[in-house]
């Protein structure tokens, strides 16, 4: 007897998660500093599901509500709101949005750990509409990837061909993870949520060699995307 597929199943999902993260700030200047990130992050945010971050707060002169309407009011369609102190969930009801409780990256006594499992391959093309996700490790890339194309690592990205599209290492907040290349070519780089949109002149200062992009932290704590040029290598030749 064959038995009946089930309409209605409950799975797992490799879809990106954006974090937009809001720190402690000036209240006057809150919406216009919401407005200009979510503009420029407009690009990464146009496919992905976003939750809205207010762990990293400590002074918390901007309530959570306001903060929460501010982003709203850019257009976002936020899917959740994670907090690190329960008290907030009493300010946040009555927002038709779930809030959940998670521990902030300030409790945490180490760093997001670092994929530990075996590196995920991509050894076909990867054409423009395509998305390839390596979650919870690094992703090795064998064939290229087109414009349009979506390439996503919770770790570290290693390219061995073209890199083309949009091209995210550290999604899963790996602030240590890079992304190295034989021949950078894309739209949009990120590592750990922090991005940078390519224009025609900045690849063409990069050269046609490989290339490597990761984070570096700025006197005031701020973090900034790093490009390098790397000596050219017998395996890392552009195809």
């Amino acid at each position: 007897m064959t038995k009946r597929r089930r309409r209605v199943v409950i799975k797992g999902s490799s879809l990106p998660v954006l974090r937009i993260v809001v720190r402690d700030g000036d209240a006057s200047a809150l919406r216009k500093e919401v407005a200009d990130t979510i503009e420029n992050g407009r690009p990464m945010l146009a496919e992905a599901i976003a939750v809205l971050d207010l762990r990293e707060r400590q002074a918390r002169e901007v309530g959570a509500r306001e903060i929460v309407d501010a982003v709203r009011d850019t257009g976002v369609r936020v899917a959740a709101v994670l907090i690190g102190d329960a008290s907030e969930r009493d300010l946040l009801t009555g927002l038709d949005l779930p809030v959940i409780e998670a521990q902030s990256p300030q409790q945490a006594t180490e760093q997001p750990a670092e994929p530990d499992l075996a590196p995920a391959y991509l050894t076909r093309p990867l054409r423009s509409g395509q998305r390839f996700y390596a979650q919870g490790r690094d992703v090795v890339v064998a064939a290229p990837t087109s414009r349009g194309s979506e390439l996503i690592a919770d770790g570290s990205i290693y390219a061995f061909s073209s890199l083309r599209g949009r091209v995210l290492a550290g999604a899963s907040g790996n602030a240590s993870a890079c992304i190295v290349a034989s021949h950078l070519d894309a739209e949009l780089v990120a590592v750990a949520g922090v991005y940078r949109i390519f224009e025609a002149d900045d690849l063409k200062a990069l050269g046609s060699g490989p290339v490597s992009v990761g984070l570096s932290l700025e006197a005031d704590g701020s973090e900034r995307l790093t490009l390098a040029s790397l000596a050219p290598s017998p395996y890392m030749q552009r195809r």
